[in-house]
């Protein structure tokens, strides 16, 4: 019992520096962008089986208000729908569109990775802007993404939502992936840039051909965004930003099932686990929230079963721990202008310990999944 309750005071004790470190880094404002800027972007958007989303998504690129010159190369990932169809449709009426296929991205990179690869390689110019096939970006997101773009800067950010929708699955799902935003936004804006999302960023094609592409990470299950952003700040000494602004705010797609919503998760979980070999302060972190979880949630259950004095203590903690998310919520809505949901957050909060234990055991197994498919 006395090694149980070190683990549970030490992991709180990192656990709760780790959110202060995000709060301190979510007091700040972002730099305003240069809106001046009108560089040439290529986006590049990888797509497997997206026929029932592309067409939205073709159509939101072709209302893009960027001033700059622009081109958009679709890489069909060996889909076995009619997303080639579409692309090559759109391709024929608007000449910035691109089709490109997978195949010819480099052979040893896996899934998502050498479709992006294949897209990179034939991009016409330095700044590429990436997000998903599942993705709603509004008219104003290359506009605000590349008011980034400077001297200054190699890697962009951009911050995505998800819809709360009506159900506890994407409610949980909206205020979990918000907080991740928020944390990603607290660590950049403190200096150490953690994390970042494949539905909403950009970078330098200079940059990722000087880290050599995905090489590091050609076996990881994704790794196409946060894993490769680590590469990027530690090879490439890359200067990494976060726009906070609302109109570069790129809508993800619910998972609608608590099947769908876990297998995504768990790919994420998956592709945390080798955090270690990139940022070993991050994984200290991951690792330190995991154990704190799981420790929480076997102090309620003996608090159930066995002695009511393991109820008292998770009680205390997750008091603490109310608290300090809290504020990290709070703090990350003002800066992002996002309406606060208090009840959605309470929601979250009773069900995250819970849910991170689950992760974090199921994310040994992350590279059982299958995806769309393959």
């Amino acid at each position: 019992m006395e090694v149980f309750t070190h683990i549970i005071l030490g992991t709180l004790l990192i656990y709760s520096v780790t959110i202060i470190w995000f709060i301190s880094g979510n007091l700040f404002s972002s730099a305003p962008p240069n809106t001046h800027l009108h560089l040439p972007v290529s986006v590049v958007v990888a797509v497997r089986d997206g026929g029932n989303s592309l067409s939205r998504l073709l159509d939101a690129l072709s209302q893009q208000d960027y001033k700059g010159e622009m081109e958009f190369i679709l890489v069909d990932d060996e889909s076995t729908d009619n997303t080639s169809k579409l692309i090559k449709e759109k391709t024929a009426e608007d000449d910035r569109f691109i089709l490109e296929s997978s195949t010819t991205g480099d052979f040893k990179l896996s899934r998502k990775k050498r479709a992006l690869d294949a897209g990179i390689k034939i991009a016409q110019h330095e700044w590429l802007l990436f997000t998903d096939v599942d993705c709603l970006p509004p008219i104003s997101w290359v506009r605000s993404m590349a008011a980034c773009f400077s001297e200054d800067s190699d890697f962009v950010v951009g911050s995505s939502v998800v819809p709360a929708g009506f159900n506890l699955i994407t409610w949980f799902q909206s205020m979990d992936f918000f907080l991740l935003m928020v944390a990603a936004r607290g660590a950049i804006q403190a200096g150490r840039a953690w994390g970042s999302s494949g539905q909403n960023q950009a970078y330098r094609k200079s940059l990722y051909e000087k880290v050599g592409g995905f090489t590091d990470i050609y076996d990881e299950i994704q790794g196409d965004d946060s894993l490769f952003l680590q590469i990027c700040r530690n090879k490439g000494k890359a200067k990494i930003h976060f726009n906070s602004s609302s109109e570069a705010r790129v809508i993800s797609r619910q998972e609608k099932t608590i099947g769908g919503f876990l297998r995504q998760r768990i790919r994420w979980s998956g592709d945390a686990n080798h955090m270690w070999k990139y940022n070993p302060v991050f994984y200290m972190a991951f690792a330190a929230a995991f154990l704190l979880s799981l420790g929480l949630t076997g102090l309620l259950l003996m608090g159930v079963t066995t002695n009511l004095i393991f109820l008292t203590v998770c009680v205390k903690i997750m008091f603490l721990k109310f608290i300090l998310e809290f504020l990290l919520y709070f703090i990350g809505s003002r800066q992002l202008g996002e309406k606060m949901q208090f009840s959605h957050f309470c929601y979250w909060f009773l069900c995250h310990d819970l849910y991170i234990s689950c992760m974090g055991i199921a994310s040994f197994f992350a590279i059982n999944l299958g995806w769309k498919r393959r």
